[in-house]
C-alpha cells in the first residue's frame, strides 16, 4: 500500500501472476527488479480528489490488465494481422476507470507507437464529464470532443494524444477518417451502445484501430452472433475475454464487499390495488419487453417503463410510496445511520423521485434527502422543477454525500449516479425500480465498496 495513506482499503495482498503463492515466490516476484521498478515508476499514482492529493498503488489485477493491453498494442502496431481487440471483464467497483487512464498514459509513452491517438469512449454525457475530471485529477492532458463536428475535425486533422468522447458523436461520421494503425480506442461500459449503428460508424471511421472494451457486465449473445464477447473478443482469447477480474476474486482481495439482499415485507408493496391489477403479470410483461427490445442501459429501461402505463400507475400509487418510505425511514434510522453510513433510494422514474422526496420530507428533516435527476423543463411540473440541481449544486451534493459529517444522508435517484459514481459511504440501496441482468448489477454495485 502507499505511504502516508493510513486507509486499510488502500492496502492489498501482493499476488504473483494473479494467484497467491508461497512466501518465497511472493517475495521473488515482488522484488523482481524490473517489476519493482515498474511498480514505482508506472503504478504509483498521485490523484487529486475533492481538493486533496491522494496517493494510490494500482492493484495487481489493474497492473496485469494495463500490461496486457500495452503488450497487445505494441505487438500489433506494425502488423495488421495481429490481434487488435480485447474484452476487459472486471467487476464493478474494481477500478476500471483508473485502469483505463493508466493504460492510456502508458500507451502514449511507448516509442513503438510513435505518438499514438488514444480515444476514451463513454456512452453518457455524465460519464464523459466524470472521465474528464478523472483525467484532470490524474494529470493526464486530454482533449474533449465537444460535438460530432468537433470529433470529426480532430480525427481529420490527425490529432495525437488522448481524446474523450461519447459514442453518439460518431453518428454519421465519415468512413476511414483516421486509418493509422497507432490508434487505440478504450470503451467504457462496453456492453452498451456498441452493437448498433453507432458502434458500426465508430469502427468504420477507425478501420485499423485497436479496440478494448471495459465492462463488469458483459452480455453473452454469441449464439446469435452478437454480444459483448463477439464485439470485443479476439479469436486468440479462448474464453472470449482478454482479462477477467471476477466478483468472487474482488471480494477475496477486499476490493469490493459482498452484497446481501432483503425483500421488503410483502404487505408493504402488494396492496389491494396492486393485486387487482395483477401486478405480477404486469411485471413479467415488462421484463419480456425489456428482453425483446434489448434495453441495455438505465435510460433505455426508463423509456420502456414510461410505456408501461398500468405498471407505473401501481408503482407510483401515493399510498404505496408512503408505506415504503415509512419502512425505509425506520430501517435507515435503526440499521444504517447509527453506523455512520448513507444510502440510495432508486425509484421507477423521475416523477417518482419527486413523490418519494415529498414522502421522505414528512418523516425526516428536509436536508436528509436530495433528488438527483436530469431536468426536462418542457415536460416537468413546477414541483419537479423545484428539485432541479444545476451543475455546481450537483457537484456540491455529490461531494457532501461522501462526507459522513454532512448532509444529505439519502440520495433519491432513478438513472443518474447508478453508473460511474463512487461513494464508499453508501452502505444500503432501497431499490424500487424493476431492474434485471446487467442493469441490476450495475445499480447495486453502488454499495459494494469497502468503507472506511
Amino acid at each position: 500500500g502507499p505511504t502516508w495513506n493510513p486507509s486499510v482499503k488502500a492496502f492489498y495482498k501482493w499476488k504473483a501472476n494473479g494467484r497467491d503463492y508461497g512466501l518465497e515466490s511472493l517475495v521473488n516476484t515482488f522484488f523482481d527488479r524490473d517489476a519493482h521498478l515498474r511498480l514505482l515508476r508506472d503504478y504509483t499514482l498521485f490523484y487529486r480528489i475533492d481538493d486533496a492529493t491522494q496517493k494510490y498503488l494500482l492493484r495487481p489485477h489493474q497492473m496485469r490488465t494495463v500490461e496486457k493491453i500495452v503488450e497487445r498494442v505494441v505487438a500489433g502496431a506494425a502488423d495488421l494481422t495481429a490481434p487488435d481487440s480485447g474484452l476487459e471483464w472486471h467487476t464493478q467497483g474494481s477500478g476500471k476507470t483508473l485502469t483505463m487512464i493508466v493504460a492510456a498514459h502508458l500507451l502514449r509513452r511507448q516509442p513503438a507507437l510513435d505518438n499514438p491517438t488514444i480515444l476514451i469512449v463513454v456512452d453518457r454525457l455524465e460519464l464523459e464529464a466524470q472521465m474528464l475530471q478523472n483525467l484532470e485529477a490524474f494529470g493526464l492532458p486530454a482533449i474533449h470532443a465537444e460535438s460530432r463536428h468537433h470529433l470529426a475535425k480532430l480525427l481529420a486533422r490527425d490529432t495525437r494524444g488522448v481524446i474523450v468522447t461519447t459514442i453518439h458523436k460518431f453518428d454519421g461520421i465519415k468512413k476511414g477518417l483516421l486509418s493509422r494503425r497507432n490508434v487505440v480506442v478504450l470503451v467504457d461500459e462496453a456492453h452498451r451502445s456498441q452493437e448498433g449503428d453507432l458502434g458500426i460508424d465508430m469502427r468504420a471511421a477507425l478501420p485499423n484501430a485497436f479496440f478494448f472494451g471495459f465492462t463488469g457486465t458483459p452480455i453473452d449473445r454469441s449464439k446469435v452472433g452478437k454480444g459483448t464477447f463477439k464485439t470485443f473478443g479476439s479469436p486468440v482469447d479462448a474464453e472470449g475475454y482478454h482479462d477477467k477480474y471476477s466478483i468472487n476474486e474482488s471480494i477475496e482481495d477486499g476490493t469490493t464487499v459482498p452484497l446481501y439482499y432483503t425483500l421488503v415485507p410483502i404487505q408493504l408493496w402488494l396492496d389491494r390495488v396492486t393485486l387487482d391489477r395483477h401486478f405480477s403479470e404486469l411485471l413479467q410483461e415488462f421484463y419480456a419487453t425489456v428482453e425483446e427490445e434489448g434495453a441495455g442501459s438505465q435510460e433505455a429501461l426508463s423509456r420502456l417503463l414510461q410505456r408501461a402505463d398500468k405498471l407505473m400507475a401501481v408503482l407510483k400509487s401515493p399510498h404505496r410510496i408512503d408505506e415504503i418510505v415509512q419502512h425505509i425511514v425506520a430501517h435507515f434510522q435503526e440499521h444504517v445511520a447509527p453506523l455512520g453510513f448513507k444510502a440510495f433510494t432508486v425509484t421507477p422514474d423521475r416523477e417518482a423521485c419527486m413523490l418519494y422526496k415529498q414522502a421522505f420530507d414528512r418523516y425526516l428533516p428536509v436536508d436528509w434527502t436530495v433528488v438527483v435527476y436530469s431536468d426536462n423543463p418542457k415536460k416537468d411540473s413546477a414541483d419537479m422543477r423545484a428539485l432541479y440541481l444545476d451543475d455546481a449544486a450537483e457537484r456540491q451534493v455529490r461531494k457532501a454525500f461522501r462526507d459522513p459529517a454532512k448532509q444529505p444522508r439519502i440520495f433519491i435517484v432513478t438513472e443518474k449516479l447508478l453508473t460511474g459514481y463512487d461513494a464508499p459511504i453508501a452502505y444500503y440501496m432501497y431499490l424500487d425500480k424493476p431492474l434485471k441482468d446487467h442493469t441490476l448489477l450495475q445499480a447495486i454495485a453502488r454499495v459494494n465498496r469497502p468503507y472506511p
